[in-house]
């Protein structure tokens, strides 16, 4: 069936018309003659068939022996296609021309892209690239990407590793730089207090400690010298000349005790804030380089409202770079509302939010050794105010250079 189906649209087809006193007569003299005739079909008065093209030709005179009138309304296979193909032969010369370009700049890279690169510039990158012939309209098949890699690792010695690979037309060239250990600083320098704190412990790696433990000491404070004494003369020989002490980078721990201290307070009645249910919603698509905004919102949408943003990226093709993605903000009404609270929910509620303020002044990874919380008188009955002091033990020394003008 597949195989006739094939030759009759080889061969072209035509659906006729039959219409005259003895329809039946035609179809049974085509028969006779060997035509082949199917899609019978009869419609009021008329009939009607498809037959081959060449058949088509054929019936004239057995048109004329049955008196029936034959007309042609409808035709379809390879002859009538190609016919209209000659018809629009620029149309097809430009769609050839086309598919012949497109695969032209498919075959080039237009695009070379950096990434990885945080102290060196990219455009230099870009640069030593180029000169080993990865630059834009250079053919994908005359890349040897191994070599590119090879020549900007031995041209570019900051670079610990470098690859480089193709995506489309866009070339990623993608870096690693070495880290190089910082210039260490050999000046004079004193340690000081970064901060006031008790001493606990005092250990002098270079110079010479100025504090000792259980000392108490302000921010600025001296606590390591950043000079040593000479040293002192032999047994029986009186020095003639008095040397001055050498100037050192002080250094060393310098652990103590400091205290923080935050507070917080909280009304019995807190005034909170709820979504009525109403909203706002803006959304911006993005696809390729361009922007579109299909639904704004005005900058203040209500008097009082929470922002919600969600961003949804559509998967692009394996090998392209073309990319639709979307972000929706959302934007809910908010009432407010008056909450009353007891007077330990108030006094908890202003411990939470005073342990939050001073947390965010402790350095991360010091020790906490107390902390203590105090609820403070106030004028106002209706406010609870607390105290929150965090006690801990930390290296409180900072380097400061020694001004030798």
């Amino acid at each position: 069936m597949l195989t006739l189906r094939f030759t009759n649209y080889l061969h072209g087809t035509v659906r006729a018309r039959i219409s005259g006193p003895m329809p039946e007569k035609f179809i049974n003299l085509c028969l006779a003659r060997g035509i082949f005739l199917w899609g019978i079909a009869k419609h009021n008065d008329d009939m009607f068939v498809s037959l081959r093209l060449g058949d088509f030709f054929r019936i004239r005179p057995l048109a004329r022996r049955s008196r029936t009138r034959v007309e042609a309304v409808g035709h379809a296979g390879f002859p009538f296609a190609l016919k209209r193909i000659r018809r629009r032969k620029m149309l097809v010369a430009g769609a050839v021309l086309f598919f012949m370009l497109l695969n032209l700049l498919a075959s080039r890279v237009w695009f070379v892209d950096v990434s990885g690169n945080k102290e060196m510039a990219g455009e230099r990158i870009a640069a030593v690239a180029a000169d080993q012939g990865l630059k834009p309209g250079i053919t994908k098949d005359g890349l040897d990407l191994k070599k590119v890699e090879k020549e900007m690792l031995l041209a570019l010695p900051e670079l610990a590793w470098v690859g480089v690979s193709l995506t489309g037309t866009r070339a990623v060239i993608e870096v690693v730089e070495k880290t190089l250990p910082k210039a260490e600083d050999r000046s004079p320098a004193h340690v000081v207090a970064d901060k006031d704190g008790v001493i606990i412990e005092v250990i002098a790696i270079a110079g010479q400690a100025a504090v000792k433990k259980g000392d108490t000491v302000k921010r600025g404070d001296l606590l390591i010298k950043g000079f040593v004494d000479a040293p002192p003369a032999a047994p029986g020989q009186v020095p003639i000349i008095t040397l001055p002490g050498q100037l050192v980078r002080a250094g060393g721990i310098v652990k103590a005790r400091v205290w923080y201290d935050s507070y917080g307070e909280a009304g019995l009645a807190e005034e909170v804030y709820r979504r009525t249910g109403r909203q706002t919603v803006a959304v911006t698509l993005r696809a390729g380089g361009r922007e579109l905004q299909v639904k704004k919102a005005p900058a203040q949408p209500y008097a009082r409202f929470e922002a919600e943003t969600v961003h949804k990226k559509l998967p692009g093709g394996r090998n392209s770079d073309f990319t639709v993605e979307s972000t929706i903000n959302i934007f809910h009404e908010l009432i407010a509302e008056t909450r009353e609270i007891t007077a330990e929910q108030a006094r908890d509620l202003a411990r939470g939010r005073a342990l939050a303020a001073v947390q965010d002044r402790i350095p991360e990874g010091v020790q906490v050794v107390a902390r203590e919380v105090a609820v403070l008188k106030t004028a106002e009955p209706s406010i609870v105010r607390v105290k929150v002091t965090v006690e801990t033990i930390e290296d409180i020394g900072r380097t400061v250079n020694i001004n030798q003008q």
